[in-house]
């Protein structure tokens, strides 16, 4: 999907200190590794990836950078502190740091924008403070997605991280990406057809937009204002929808219900069909099977 280190290889916990690690998460665009590390001083070289680190819990240590000959200290719970791709220095804490930490390339900031976006005119900038509150809650929102497992796969992620490269990449400049609005409808009409095509299959993003002829931040948004709800929050109810019909096959196991119109998970599956009817699947097929057919 991009160009430049593979997710798989954006790490920077130690080798020596594994047992740090709590999780880790991969999406299409960025990686997170949730970590819990002993006061400790760390060198590390420049990176070919950003770093995003959000302290959690209540007790946030005082945290130093050394970057690039410079110094800086962050102490408040949800500040985001910042290493730019390429640069290297130390980092030290007195007392233990949960962390959960982000890596992501310029090269997935310009996938997730498009051609349109100068995504090397990011805000992140070494050892600042990266004062912006809907970062740390689409952060907050990316973890919570590797908590619960990830459910739907990348779709979830993906999308939060669309919204977060339109945050670290000045606001102007999407302005004038917002100029050209003919052309949404077709876009949008290429879209819809695309998912319902691959309703099944294991749906990305990015293959989204590539069918509607446009970037993924373009599609994003004039999808929401001519549907009125998100791409991926559209692909889960069209799967609960065409679930409604292939659930009513006696023949068929729930687990494979799921897997027929595309879940990627069983409990992503149990979790929308009951918030989007009301009723866990079990029960939702008992009242399809016994109501009289018309």
């Amino acid at each position: 999907m991009q160009a430049g280190v593979p997710i798989a290889q954006m790490n920077k916990i130690p080798p020596g200190m594994g047992t740090a690690l709590l999780a880790r998460a991969e999406w299409s665009f960025c990686a997170m590794e949730h970590s819990r590390i002993e006061a400790t001083r760390l060198e590390a070289p420049g990176l070919p990836f950003h770093h995003l680190a959000l302290p959690l819990g209540t007790a946030v240590p005082r945290i130093g950078f050394r970057l690039q000959g410079h110094g800086q200290a962050f102490t408040e719970r949800d500040e985001l502190s910042v290493i730019e791709a390429g640069v290297g220095g130390a980092s030290w804490w007195e007392t233990p740091l949960e962390a959960a930490c982000f890596y992501f390339s310029t090269d997935a900031l310009a996938a997730a924008l498009g051609p349109e976006v100068d995504a090397a005119g990011h805000r992140l900038r070494s050892g600042r403070r990266l004062d912006a509150p809907l970062a740390v809650q689409l952060l907050h929102a990316l973890r919570t997605d590797a908590a619960n497992g990830q459910p739907h796969g990348t779709l979830v992620g993906d999308a939060l991280f669309v919204a977060l490269a339109a945050v670290l990449v000045p606001t102007p400049t999407h302005r004038r990406v917002g100029a050209r609005t003919g052309s949404r409808d077709w876009r949008v009409r290429r879209a819809l057809e695309y998912i319902h095509t691959n309703l099944a299959t294991r749906l990305d993003l990015a293959a989204i937009a590539a069918a509607a002829s446009t970037s993924l931040f373009h599609l994003s948004r004039t999808f929401r204002v001519t549907i009125g709800c998100s791409i991926w929050q559209y692909v889960l109810r069209a799967r609960a929808e065409r679930a409604l019909v292939v659930m009513r096959d006696p023949r068929l196991s729930l687990a494979a219900v799921a897997q027929a119109v595309g879940f990627d998970t069983y409990a992503g599956f149990v979790a929308v069909i009951s918030r989007e009817y009301g009723q866990t699947p079990a029960r939702l097929r008992r009242t399809l099977t016994s109501a009289p057919h018309g």
